[in-house]
């Protein structure tokens, strides 16, 4: 991997870990709210670390295409609902 692309995953698992210190103290105050957002960040707190540690980024893109698709059918299907024929 090049020095640049890890200090890239570096700053990535920064700002997560930012993340889930923010959202971990909005949690605090509004639990039922923003739970959720703190759960998908803590996750994403672990995947970066994964990525930047295991080296598994060959993983990462195949499920970033996953999720590409995935959003790309979610988009489609509800354009489809949004704009059918009453």
């Amino acid at each position: 991997m090049q020095e640049q692309e890890k200090d890239v995953i570096f700053f990535m698992a920064l700002a997560v870990f930012g993340s889930v210190l923010a959202s971990s103290l909005a949690t605090y105050l509004q639990l039922i709210v923003v739970l959720p957002l703190t759960l998908a960040v803590f996750l994403l707190l672990i995947l970066t670390i994964f990525l930047y540690k295991m080296k598994v980024i060959h993983c990462s893109e195949k499920l970033e295409n996953l999720a590409m698709i995935i959003v790309l059918i979610s988009f489609i299907i509800s354009f489809i609902y949004l704009f059918r024929p009453a």
